[in-house]
């Protein structure tokens, strides 16, 4: 069966919106009105839908094809899947998802919803859209299971095995409340998860070992682990001397970490804050209770030291 689109083009922005409200009052009449007399339905097409985005855009008419015997979307969607091409290599201690470089030992974001069964029910909210919300959990790379021949190995039938590092709300809220975001807890706790489960690269480090700088905003995914957490018996004790944590086997700023073991040279402290200031807000605290809201901002690096002023209504 053919069907007939047209393609209508409207026009963007504010100053348009009266006039596209009274075209779509006409439209819909118009179908109304076909409808009643036993008319087919006229189908039309007038804005690009964006669904990783979420909104609603102007129609591509340029790069279409209509007429032309090309599709524009098969071509996009043939880049997009060669963009993000899964490999694994030869000795299977490596693969690319995403275009990025994941290795055995390497420290992963993996979807909270993975583990989404533990401490149901211990949750409390205020109401938002912030409810049931989670931070990506944290795991180590420890090995990468592809399927047997003849099939060939993606992301949806590649797994992997990883250690879970658990963060402090997994263990209760006073723990979440008490602990730097920053600070993770290492587990004998192992998964098997689908390659399609991880959500990017992470790192985690001894504390010591972590960039002693003191601009307010934390550029680096850059978590540190003191602590061994076993869940079974809910203790937590001082990592054994045993236990290290390896380096990831990512190139670039790690390797840097790695030489100057932590310490952070004053002129990069400096550029980093001046990077943090440039985007400071130019705000007045006139009261916060506690002062939680003036010290969230600032570590975030929303403001500065010097910029507010505090007192009572």
């Amino acid at each position: 069966m053919h069907v007939v689109v047209d393609i209508r083009l409207r026009p963007w922005g504010h100053q348009h919106r009266k006039m596209n409200v009274n075209a779509d009052k006409v439209d819909k009449a118009r179908a109304e009105e076909r409808k009643n007399k036993g008319l087919e339905t006229e189908v039309y097409c007038k804005s690009l839908y964006w669904p990783e985005r979420g909104a609603f855009f102007s129609l591509p008419i340029n790069c279409m094809g209509l007429g032309s015997g090309t599709c524009s979307s098969c071509n996009t969607v043939k880049d997009h899947n060669e963009k993000y091409n899964f490999t694994v290599n030869s000795s299977k201690t490596s693969f690319v998802y995403k275009e990025t470089e994941y290795s055995v030992h390497d420290y992963i974001y993996v979807s909270p919803h993975r583990f989404a069964t533990e401490r149901v029910g211990h949750e409390t909210f205020k109401g938002g859209r912030n409810v049931g919300l989670k931070a990506f959990a944290i795991c180590q790379l420890l090995e990468i299971v592809v399927p047997k021949a003849p099939k060939q190995p993606d992301n949806s039938s590649t797994e992997v095995k990883v250690r879970r590092f658990y963060r402090p709300e997994d263990i209760s809220d006073a723990k979440a409340y008490c602990s730097d975001i920053r600070e993770v807890y290492y587990s004998e706790v192992t998964h098997t998860l689908l390659v399609e489960a991880i959500e990017g690269r992470c790192e985690v480090r001894k504390k010591s070992d972590l960039p002693s700088c003191d601009a307010p905003t934390i550029y680096e995914h850059m978590f540190f682990c003191e602590c061994l957490y076993d869940p079974h018996k809910g203790s937590l004790k001082q990592l054994p001397p045993n236990i290290k944590l390896r380096f990831s086997s990512a190139k670039g700023a790690s390797d840097s970490l790695r030489k100057n073991k932590g310490k952070c040279i004053k002129g990069e402290n400096d550029l980093g804050a001046e990077k943090s200031k440039e985007n400071c807000l130019a705000t007045l605290d006139i009261f916060a209770g506690c002062g939680g809201l003036s010290e969230g901002l600032q570590q975030s690096g929303t403001k500065s030291n010097g910029q507010w002023e505090r007192g009572r209504t």
